[in-house]
């Protein structure tokens, strides 16, 4: 099947260290972090960014190209001389997010804003082991990277005594106010994932990644399309991993 659909733009990375980025507080406040590191420090392909060309091109290579498919199927003409009128009016993107997944939404839509006309975003994550999120990092991170790196090199054992359904289920209980919905099916879904090869490799790469792009940081850029894609932001007020405060204060940097 050919289309002839728009050439996509070519992806602009920000430099690796990004000054006076504006930030958020859990209290609800503002700070401007002085340098905001985005680079992998183990420069791992488990990255914002590899996450958000993920999505983006999901979005056009089978979201955009079974509209496509389906456009000609319904007008009764060959898929091969669909013209450019029924390529290029292929509907935008409404991305759904939770949790970490947060920045990696956020930065799809910077690199391909075309794409996409809004953000639900769900229980955002703000990555509290993030240099720019800890405390005096100066004199803490070099404990907090000597944790990770004993993580990744003995930490296999420990990630495979944690991978069973009754501790997944005990440890969703803290941030689940209503204690029923940890049922059976919740715990499996998340712990499929967790069991398949590989798995731990990539959860410990994650909990070393201690950089990249937070929330405030991407709805204040000024490439951000706030107007063509608003952000929407739902939140439980009740979940103690979530600062109640910081997630209102949102309302201050982008559209929402």
């Amino acid at each position: 099947t050919s289309t002839t659909t728009k050439k996509r733009p070519t992806k602009v990375r920000s430099t690796a260290t990004l000054k006076n980025s504006p930030l958020g507080t859990a209290s609800g406040g503002n700070r401007l972090a002085t340098e905001l590191e985005l680079r992998h420090p183990l420069n791992s392909l488990y990255n914002f960014y590899t996450w958000a060309e993920q999505i983006a091109d999901f979005t056009h290579d089978v979201i955009h190209s079974n509209h496509c498919t389906d456009a000609g199927d319904n007008d009764g003409s060959n898929n091969d001389d669909i013209d450019e009128s029924v390529a290029t009016a292929t509907p935008k993107v409404t991305l759904v997010a939770n949790s970490i997944g947060t920045m990696s939404s956020l930065q799809s839509i910077l690199d391909e804003p075309n794409l996409f006309n809004g953000c639900l975003i769900i229980n955002p994550n703000f990555r509290e082991l993030h240099m720019a999120e800890v405390p005096l990092s100066s004199l803490t991170m070099p404990l907090v990277r000597q944790v990770q790196s004993l993580l990744r090199t003995k930490g296999h054992g420990l990630f495979a005594s944690l991978a069973k359904p009754n501790t997944v289920k005990e440890i969703l209980k803290e941030p689940y106010a209503v204690v029923d919905a940890v049922d059976d099916e919740l715990v499996q879904v998340l712990l499929d994932p967790l069991l398949t090869k590989g798995a731990d490799d990539v959860v410990f790469d994650t909990l070393s990644y201690s950089a990249g792009p937070l929330p405030e940081q991407q709805l204040s850029s000024t490439t951000y399309p706030k107007e063509s894609c608003p952000t929407w932001v739902v939140y439980g007020e009740a979940d103690p991993w979530t600062p109640k405060k910081r997630v209102e204060n949102l309302r201050n940097v982008g559209r929402m």
